[in-house]
């Protein structure tokens, strides 16, 4: 356990300037990744809904500054990923429902993204290897 001494050492020497870092950085990133995943957890659930009702799509508006992905059926507005506290008609007034996007469009532009990405390692792979770096 040599290592105890030096590492005590550090932790008093920098504790102070690490916390202070924290605060200062650390939290407010924490909040937004949070925030981050949060709203694609609601953007999951909203087209998982909209893959098991007839004709239905998904909208994304924005309600008090926060983004909301409305489920619909027909055009009609059925829920609201996460729940507002307004009337989904209310919410739906000015929206532009040449926007809403089906759960099969969504899911066609996602296994395409997954298919762009793997096929751009997979070409950096190649590239790393001819030139002798470790892959």
């Amino acid at each position: 356990m040599s290592w105890i001494g030096p590492a005590a050492k550090k932790a008093v020497k920098y504790g102070p300037q690490a916390k202070i870092a924290w605060e200062k950085a650390g939290k407010p990133a924490a909040e937004i990744a949070a925030k981050k995943a949060q709203t694609q957890l609601q953007r999951r659930k909203a087209f998982a809904k909209a893959a098991t009702v007839v004709e239905g799509s998904v909208i994304r508006l924005v309600h008090a500054g926060e983004p909301v992905h409305v489920v619909l059926a027909h055009g009609e507005p059925l829920e609201a990923y996460p729940p507002v506290d307004v009337e989904l008609p209310a919410l739906m007034k000015d929206a532009d429902l040449s926007a809403a996007v089906t759960s099969e469009e969504h899911e066609t532009t996602r296994v395409g993204a997954r298919v762009a990405r793997a096929r751009s390692r997979v070409r950096h792979r190649g590239d790393d290897e001819g030139k002798g770096l470790p892959s």
